[in-house]
């Protein structure tokens, strides 16, 4: 696939040929057999999620010159602060508990947390949802004259996003720890 504003042309590709294993947007540790991965300038580089891809093939450039890295440099070592062990060069999560890997030797340099980011957008997302769930939960009836028998289908429709969305993360670092 070629992008027409790029001064080299990004192909996509599913081939698990690269030794990169560190995503040049965000930072993860990524495993040889992601299928998201992009070929740029004759080297592969794979990626965590669809996004991260995506957000890659809009402006490669941004994120190979390191100053658009959200998080970590690829020559600092990282290690899990429930697991000391569990040590790599450059971010990433714990392949035992799934936490987010800190550096060894932190910088002076206030850097933006992504992490923190993403649960706080999701957090504020959810927010709606989880106050109207909890009013409906907690009224003590004053809504069933409203809701009626629908109550409990209209508490689980309001609970699932929350749930899933906001508790998503989560439920990837508990199958990456098994």
């Amino acid at each position: 696939m070629s992008h027409a504003h790029h001064s080299h042309p990004v192909r996509l590709s599913a081939e698990p040929h690269s030794t990169e294993l560190t995503d040049p947007v965000c930072g993860m540790a990524v495993k040889k057999t992601s299928f998201h991965k992009v070929e740029f300038q004759g080297r592969l580089y794979s990626f965590c999620s669809a996004h991260c891809r995506s957000k890659f093939i809009d402006n490669p450039q941004r994120y190979l010159t390191g100053s658009e890295r959200a998080e970590g440099d690829a020559n600092t070592e990282y290690s899990c602060p429930m697991h000391p062990e569990v040590r790599q060069l450059g971010p990433g999560t714990c392949p035992k508990c799934g936490m987010a890997l800190e550096p060894v030797m932190p910088s002076s340099e206030a850097r933006d947390n992504p992490e923190l980011a993403d649960f706080r957008r999701r957090f504020w997302y959810t927010l709606p949802l989880t106050i109207m769930v909890t009013l409906i939960a907690m009224s003590g009836g004053a809504f069933d004259s409203l809701l009626g028998t629908a109550r409990p289908w209209m508490e689980l429709a309001l609970a699932t996003p929350v749930v899933l969305w906001s508790g998503w993360p989560f439920f990837v670092r508990w199958f990456q720890s098994l």
